[in-house]
């Protein structure tokens, strides 16, 4: 069987969204992990668009903690998604295996932590981060995977047909998403403070017979403190990560961390505390550089940034106001966050892409260039992602 120039080689999983297979890329000589869109999804322009929108999103990310993709395309009635293959197992296997240490815990969480920081910062929100979509290499390393799929159910579905299919998602859902709010970056650090809750615990932070009891358990009640849970979790080096964990599944997004970055730094400081002779892992996971190397390329790299910086200083700068209704959408000029609408910037003179993001609206990018005579303004009305579907 071949979806495109990809040989099948053998069928990994089957979600709610698409089936993923083993599968070899002849062009390249390499195998890679194959998602393609389930048949019964086909007949949904929606389940589609979706679907089409995640391989965008992860394409546009290059992190050593996130799957990467390498393609995306159609093949006669077919849809798929080519990404990275990763020799490993699910988190929630692990868990079912037994428990991960607590120095793997807070490793596997300052490695997650981080990566959905440098996600946030491109302006993608995973809104399904669970046992399941994190792959666990055998050296220990963690991928995130199945951005912005797995979060999109059939909610066509009663639910006592859902309960069944659906109860592994919900467990790990923020207050707002159980509510159909408007959901951030926050709502990821809320679904990996559940996940670091099951790890110390081996419970979800809450439980329901059904939907609706879990969902107002979500919404309404407050977990247990870890050390209450488990009595044998109550050592005075651990009291560090159960705060962290209490923060993360704070009701209300502003009671949350901010960042990835704040979280992870929290968490840094928490494997000090567990153990002192563990030292932090590095954000980036490639192979090291010999010193000397290393050395010269940060003086290249930092002389190149300082003239670039000295530079971007005395060029001649315009301002660019940008309004979006609805407002709070994330704004990033060249590929770097500036903040959320209204805004309003002081930029060089010259052309510069400019890119809108809000949850559950299309994302608007256009290109602009600014002169010295006049100040731009830009109005944009977003588009939500129902108007998009016949």
């Amino acid at each position: 069987m071949e979806f495109g120039r990809y040989q099948i080689e053998e069928r990994l999983a089957k979600g709610s969204m698409g089936i993923l297979y083993r599968a070899y890329d002849p062009q390249i000589d390499r195998l890679v992990a194959l998602k393609v869109l389930r048949r019964d999804r086909l007949s949904s322009e929606e389940y589609v668009q979706r679907f089409l929108m995640e391989a965008k999103a992860i394409g546009r990310l290059s992190h050593p903690n996130i799957v990467t993709v390498f393609d995306f395309g159609r093949d006669q009635e077919n849809i798929y998604i080519a990404m990275e293959l990763v020799e490993g197992k699910p988190l929630d296997v692990l868990i079912r295996e037994g428990e991960l240490g607590l120095k793997q815990t807070v490793v596997l969480a300052i490695h997650v932590a981080e990566a959905l920081n440098y996600a946030h910062q491109k302006g993608v929100v995973h809104r399904d981060i669970k046992p399941s979509n994190l792959l666990v290499a055998p050296d220990g390393g963690v991928k995130i995977t199945d951005f912005g799929i797995a979060h999109f159910e059939d909610f066509t579905e009663t639910d006592e047909t859902r309960v069944g299919s659906v109860l592994g998602t919900p467990l790990y859902m923020s207050p707002e998403q159980v509510a159909g709010r408007p959901v951030d970056a926050r709502t990821d650090l809320y679904s990996l403070g559940a996940v670091m809750y099951e790890l110390t615990t081996g419970n979800c932070p809450f439980k329901g017979k059904a939907l609706g009891e879990l969902f107002q358990a979500i919404a309404h009640d407050t977990p247990e403190i870890p050390s209450k849970v488990d009595s044998t979790l109550g050592l005075e080096q651990t009291q560090d990560l159960y705060r962290i964990i209490m923060k993360c599944l704070g009701k209300m997004p502003e009671e949350r961390y901010l960042s990835g970055e704040e979280l992870a730094k929290d968490l840094i400081g928490c494997l000090r505390t567990v153990d002192p002779e563990v030292r932090p892992p590095p954000q980036w996971h490639n192979t090291p550089s010999r010193l000397p190397v290393y050395l010269v390329a940060s003086v290249v790299f930092f002389s190149l940034l300082f003239a670039l910086i000295a530079f971007y200083r005395k060029a001649p700068r315009q301002t660019l106001s940008i309004e979006s209704a609805p407002v709070g959408a994330q704004v990033f000029v060249d590929g770097t966050f500036q903040g959320e609408t209204p805004l309003r910037l002081n930029l060089p003179i010259g052309k510069h892409e400019i890119r809108l993001s809000l949850a559950r609206y299309l994302e608007w990018e256009a290109q602009i260039e600014l002169n010295e005579e006049k100040r731009e303004s830009l109005t944009i009305p977003l588009v939500p992602m129902s108007e998009t579907l016949p």
